[in-house]
C-alpha cells in the first residue's frame, strides 16, 4: 500500500472515524476485552506500516510482520470474529476495509507535516518496533487497550 493510494481514499475515511480514532462503524456493537486488544494491535501495526513507508524504512515494517506474524494473525482473527459477531456479511472484507480506514486516517493526520518532521518524531517508534519481542508487543498492546478502553462500547 503506497502513500498516494492511502491519501486518495482519505476523505471518505475521515467521515467514518470519530474523535477518539475508533471506527464509527465498529462501535455499532460492543467490544470484548480481546477485541479491544486486537484492534489496538492492528492500529499499531498499521501505524508502523504508514510510518515505515513515509520514512522509507520499509525493512522496519517487513521485519516486524515477519517476526510477529503468528501474533498478528491471531489479532486479525480476533477482529474478524468481532466483525462476524457484529453481523458483517463478509468479516474478512470488513477487516480489509478497516485496515485501509486506519491507514488513511494516519496518512491524513501526518499529511499536514513535512516528511523530515514526521520521521524525526517517529524515529523512536520505528526503532522500538524493530526490537519488540512477541511478549513485549503483547504487553504493549494490552497497555494500549487499557489506555483506550473508555473509547469503546464494552460488552457487559
Amino acid at each position: 500500500m503506497n502513500f498516494a493510494r492511502l491519501a486518495a481514499a482519505a476523505t471518505a475515511a475521515l467521515m467514518t472515524v470519530n474523535a477518539t480514532g475508533t471506527s464509527v462503524a465498529a462501535t455499532a456493537t460492543c467490544f470484548q476485552a480481546a477485541d479491544i486488544e486486537a484492534e489496538q494491535a492492528i492500529r499499531y501495526q498499521t501505524e508502523l506500516m504508514v510510518l515505515s513507508d513515509t520514512c522509507n524504512v520499509s525493512s522496519s515494517y517487513r521485519d516486524f510482520t515477519v517476526r510477529l506474524r503468528d501474533t498478528i494473525v491471531q489479532y486479525q482473527h480476533q477482529l474478524i470474529d468481532h466483525f462476524r459477531r457484529a453481523g458483517a456479511k463478509s468479516p474478512e472484507a470488513t477487516l480489509d476495509k478497516f485496515l485501509t480506514q486506519i491507514a488513511n486516517e494516519l496518512s491524513m493526520r501526518s499529511g499536514a507535516e513535512q516528511r523530515p518532521v514526521i520521521c524525526a518524531r517517529s524515529a523512536t517508534f520505528l526503532s522500538d518496533a524493530a526490537k519488540l519481542t512477541d511478549a513485549e508487543f503483547r504487553n504493549h498492546v494490552a497497555e494500549l487497550a487499557t489506555e483506550h478502553e473508555k473509547s469503546y462500547r464494552v460488552c457487559k
